[in-house]
């Protein structure tokens, strides 16, 4: 869903490589298995449309000659996914901790409370989500990606209060924090899943992708 890629076989062997394409991929990290799967996943950005044609599949002896090691690497093969989603993780339970600190502190859930708690727990967990999405997820990719990444903190942060509030409100309580709670984390998670598409596609694109870009339009 995230790549927008309907393939029902990630892992064949047998490809045919527009040559269109081979610039881009000699400069992807990562080889093997990994390297086949970020190879469709990067597809769209290239404007290469994946095609599958079902052919006839054959193995001598059950496979044997097959190097692919299950554990090694299937891990390889989702390395992405996983570390965004441990950065979306570390960063999701010091905006939800804070929050929820704040929020008894302040001993109610009326709105001036919500987007001062928002406010500050936003801004904390936004530093450390920047840090390990730009040094871990994206491999330091991108350019003046402290302004944007600043930008998008400041829209989504707005939005986080605003919206949490209007979900508090639909949520039956009886005056405690368990309301204001439910929603962060419900409107944190629509946030989150747009956040990533805004950070892949625009923050974090590497210098590659945009020079790239730029050649299809001239």
């Amino acid at each position: 869903m995230l790549s927008h890629q309907n393939i029902s076989d990630t892992q064949t062997g047998l490809r045919i490589i527009p040559h269109q394409y081979v610039d881009q991929l000699i400069e992807f990290p990562g080889d093997r298995f990994e390297f086949e799967f970020d190879m469709l996943l990067q597809a769209r950005k290239y404007d290469v449309k994946v095609i599958e044609q079902s052919i006839p599949t054959i193995y001598l002896d059950g496979n044997k000659s097959s190097h692919f090691r299950v554990v090694r690497d299937s891990l390889a093969i989702y390395t992405r996914f996983f570390k965004f989603a441990g950065s979306g993780i570390i960063s999701f339970i010091v905006d939800i901790a804070l929050f929820e600190g704040i929020i008894l502190l302040m001993g109610n859930h009326v709105l001036d409370s919500i987007i001062l708690a928002t406010v500050i727990s936003r801004a904390l967990s936004a530093v450390v989500n920047y840090t390990l999405n730009h040094r871990v997820v994206f491999n330091g990719g991108g350019r003046q990606t402290f302004i944007k990444y600043g930008a998008l903190f400041i829209v989504q942060m707005i939005l986080s209060g605003y919206l949490t509030d209007l979900v508090t409100n639909w949520l039956p309580h009886n005056g405690n924090s368990i309301a204001p709670m439910l929603a962060k984390m419900m409107v944190g998670f629509t946030l989150f899943i747009i956040s990533y598409q805004i950070q892949k596609d625009f923050i974090f694109k590497k210098d590659t992708e945009v020079n790239y870009a730029k050649n299809q339009e001239s």
